[in-house]
C-alpha cells in the first residue's frame, strides 16, 4: 500500500545531521528543531503510531517494527485504565507509516513480551510487509549523536524526527539520559544511532526527568530470542 505524499517536493536538508537521517524526504522544520519526514520510505516506514482505545481509555504512543510481527514500544503505553495490568490486546492497534489518517498497514496486538524494565514487544496479528529496523547494542559515550523519531502529542498526526540530539550519560537507575526533543506521544519512540551501515534502534524513549529525557537501552540478544519464537 502506498500513501499520499504529505506535501510536494523536498524542503532543503537542515545540515549534516539531517542528511544522516534523510532516507526519506524532509518535509519541513518543526518547533524545537524537529523535522517532519515522509513516512512511506525507510527507515521511517517501520515506525508507527500505536493507538490504544477502549472504554474510558484513549491514548497514543510510538512503536517500531523490529521483526515482521513484532513492534517495540514502552510498557507504560500498555497499562490498563488503573495502571495495575495490561490493557486488552484487542484494544491496541499499530499503524506503521501513519500520516494524517493514512498508513502503510493496520495491525492488531495479540500479546506482549517484556524485554526490559520498560521495553516491550507487541506481537502482531500478522507479519508486516515492511522492512524492520535492526536492534543494536551500544555502550555510548557522552556526546554520541542520537536521533529520535515519534508521534509527539503536539504533532500527533505526522512523524517528527529530532536529528541532532545527544547521549548525556547514564542515570543512577540505568537509563540513558538524552536531550532529544521528546514529549507526550513519544513514549516508546526509537532512539536511533548511525551504525555506518544505516540507522539502528539502540534504546526507546520512556519519559523525562526534569528537562532531561530518559531512554532504556536494548538487549539485542533478548529481543532476537523473542523474534525467533
Amino acid at each position: 500500500m502506498v500513501i499520499r505524499r504529505l506535501a510536494p517536493g523536498l524542503v532543503g536538508l537542515l545540515g549534516l545531521a539531517v542528511a544522516l537521517v534523510a532516507a526519506a524526504p524532509v518535509l519541513g522544520a518543526d518547533v524545537g528543531g524537529r523535522v517532519i519526514v515522509a513516512p512511506e520510505t525507510g527507515p521511517w516506514s517501520a515506525i508507527g503510531r500505536l493507538n490504544v482505545a477502549g472504554f474510558r481509555i484513549r491514548r497514543h504512543c510510538t512503536a517500531t517494527l523490529v521483526a515482521p510481527a513484532l513492534a517495540l514500544t514502552a510498557k507504560h503505553c500498555l497499562d490498563d485504565f488503573l495502571g495495575e495490568g495490561w490493557v486488552a490486546p484487542e484494544l491496541v492497534h499499530f499503524l506503521p507509516g501513519y500520516a494524517r489518517g493514512e498508513y502503510l498497514g493496520h495491525y492488531q496486538a495479540v500479546g506482549y513480551e517484556l524485554v526490559g524494565t520498560e521495553a516491550v514487544l507487541v506481537r502482531l496479528n500478522q507479519p508486516a510487509a515492511l522492512r524492520p529496523i535492526p536492534i543494536v547494542d551500544r555502550d555510548s559515550e557522552p556526546g554520541t549523536a542520537l536521533f529520535e523519531a515519534g508521534y509527539s502529542r503536539d504533532k500527533g498526526h505526522v512523524l517528527t524526527v529530532d536529528p541532532a540530539c545527544r547521549f548525556l550519560g547514564w542515570s543512577s537507575d540505568g537509563y540513558w539520559r538524552h536531550d532529544c526533543e521528546a514529549i507526550g506521544g513519544d513514549s516508546g519512540a526509537p532512539i536511533l544511532v548511525d551504525t555506518g551501515a544505516g540507522l539502528a534502534v539502540a534504546a526507546i524513549h520512556v519519559g523525562r526527568r526534569g528537562t532531561v529525557g530518559l531512554a532504556e537501552p536494548l538487549d539485542r540478544a533478548r529481543v532476537r530470542r523473542h523474534a525467533a519464537r
